[in-house]
Formats: C-alpha cells, sequence, structure tokens
C-alpha cells in the first residue's frame, strides 16, 4: 500500500500513534508499508502520544551511505528494545510511517495504548530465510538513492528548524574538505587511526551507572589499526566531540543486529553512555540518532 500525502509534521509536534486495527490495515503481506516493516516491539505505542523528533526525508544507511525517504518521521525517545529479536541492544529509534499517525489535536485513542487487532500486529515478521528482519535490516530497500550534491534537504530543514545555519556551514565545509582530502588519499577529518593490527578491548567491567571519563586523542589512537577501528568497532568521527568528557554508563551491550547482513554478532568489552548518540552533522543531518559504542579501551572509570 501507499501511504496517504505528508501530513507535514513539524519537530517537536505532539502526535497520537493510531490504533492497531487502523495501523494493521495499512500493512502488506509482509507486515510493511512502502517496503518500512512495523515491527512488533511497536505495537505497545499504539493509541499513545509522543512527539516528533524530526523527519526522516532521509537518513544514512550502513554500507550505502545517505539515502531519501518519503512520508516518515521519528518519535522522541521511542526506542526498540530488541523484546521480539532475541534481545538486540542496538536501541534504535522507530521509523514511523505518516500514516501510522494522527496530529495529537485533531485525534482521539478508538482503542487503549498497546491493543492490537485480533493479533495481526504480534504475529510480524521478525526473521526470513535465516536473517533478522527489523527496520534496520530493511532500510535498504525502503529507501531510494539519493545526490551526493543535492542541497536541496539542507534547506529544508533549515526551514523546518531542523538545521542551524552554522551547522550547515559547517557540514558544507566538512563534506568538501573531505572530499579534496579523498581525492589524495588522505584521511577524513575528525577521523582517528593507530598502526597496529591487533589491540586491546579494554577490562574495565563496567555495570550501568558506572561513571567513565573517555580517554584523550593520543590514547584512544593507541587502541586503533590503520583503518580506525578496535577489534574491527570503528571509532567514529562523531565521538571526537566526547573526548575528555564523563558520562554515565547506559549499558553493557553484548549482542547487536547488523544492519548489512541481519546476522545477530556477539560484543565484548563494549558499553553505551547515558546521552550519547550521533547527532548527526558529520553524517550531513542524519536524524537517526543512534546510539555509539564504545569499547572500554577508549574510556576511563573517574
Amino acid at each position: 500500500m501507499n501511504s496517504a500525502a505528508s501530513q507535514g509534521f513539524r519537530q517537536g509536534q505532539a502526535v497520537l500513534i493510531r490504533s492497531a486495527t487502523e495501523i494493521a490495515a495499512t500493512l502488506d503481506a509482509d507486515g510493511k508499508l512502502e517496503g518500512l516493516p512495523f515491527m512488533p516491539e511497536m505495537v505497545r505505542f499504539c493509541g499513545t502520544r509522543a512527539s516528533v523528533h524530526r523527519n526522516a526525508d532521509k537518513t544514512c544507511v550502513e554500507g550505502a551511505g545517505l539515502r531519501r525517504m518519503a512520508g516518515t518521521v521519528l518519535l522522541e525517545d521511542l526506542r526498540c528494545d530488541g523484546s521480539s529479536h532475541d534481545e538486540c541492544q542496538r536501541n534504535c529509534l522507530f521509523f514511523w510511517k505518516e500514516a501510522w499517525l494522527h496530529p495529537a489535536e485533531q485525534a482521539t485513542s478508538p482503542e487503549p495504548p498497546g491493543a492490537s487487532s485480533d493479533g495481526a500486529l504480534t504475529q510480524l515478521p521478525t526473521r526470513r530465510e535465516g536473517r533478522y528482519v527489523c527496520q534496520s535490516t530493511e532500510l535498504l530497500a525502503a529507501t531510494r538513492p539519493m545526490s551526493r550534491w543535492n542541497l536541496a534537504n539542507f534547506f529544508t530543514e533549515i526551514r523546518r528548524g531542523e538545521l542551524t545555519i552554522p551547522d550547515f556551514l559547517r557540514i558544507f565545509i566538512t563534506t568538501t574538505f573531505n572530499r579534496l582530502l579523498g581525492l589524495f588519499g588522505f584521511r577524513k577529518v575528525g577521523a582517528l587511526a593507530g598502526s597496529h593490527r591487533k589491540n586491546p578491548k579494554g577490562d574495565l567491567e563496567l555495570r550501568p551507572g558506572d561513571w567513565v571519563e573517555v580517554r584523550s586523542f593520543e590514547e584512544i589512537q593507541g587502541t586503533l589499526d590503520p583503518d580506525g577501528k578496535n577489534c574491527g568497532l570503528a571509532f567514529e568521527p562523531g565521538m571526537t566531540e566526547h573526548v575528555g568528557k564523563r558520562f554515565q554508563v547506559e549499558h553493557k551491550l553484548e549482542r547487536i543486529i547488523l544492519e548489512q547482513t541481519g546476522k545477530m554478532i556477539s560484543l565484548a568489552h563494549t558499553v553505551s553512555l547515558k546521552g550519547v548518540t550521533c547527532q548527526g552533522p558529520c553524517s550531513k543531518n542524519c536524524p537517526r540518532n543512534n546510539v555509539l559504542y564504545w569499547r572500554e579501551s577508549w574510556l576511563k572509570r573517574v
């Protein structure tokens, strides 16, 4: 099915998530709308109110860069708990098609929160052909290519208040400079790299609530290989702004589903930090607000 014309939701706007019955009527046989799955973990939010975090006209897709999406938003703090996907700990923000939402001032909830329609939304597929099915793993199919030279989306985000002019200039200058660096074989601005292939992950045995400080650039660089990774986990450019700062541990990360393969992998000596997510400037203002993963070797106890 195709979703209705865009309702033009604004950042911060209150919305009401439609009932399970209404949402089920928008889905195809695979439990999707325009290629985007409605996930079992989302059912508990049916009939509840939330605020718009960002429009998702574009989104980063792992391995494919920025891609375009239509009639979709992200809602504040509504993240996947992995309960129907073998406790995956990616903690992704859900994507919500506008067809699944009402403006809060124009709607009332016909069903109690979390109510389902004859179990239709609790029997949505979570695995297919040996791989997990979720919004993350299906994101490539639910989006379409986007020109890297298209600036119109930035102007739309500025008009909507989702991007400031200083941040736009910073993104534009950094992106242009990084492309020039790439042409001459140099590493991108903000990207760290080390010189050793085998590096320790750390052994702090951190727990939720522990206070930590992000190590210095030099210390972190000493834990990375020439590709900027520690045992396969990249130290992302957006993480450099947190160097030297103190945070509390949010979660100990042990298992996540890979977006590109749909396979579950195990993690060790890795945590997420409270309030530390990708804010988008290093990825052209991507709205996903993904949780950042931290090796214990990049942190020290306070």
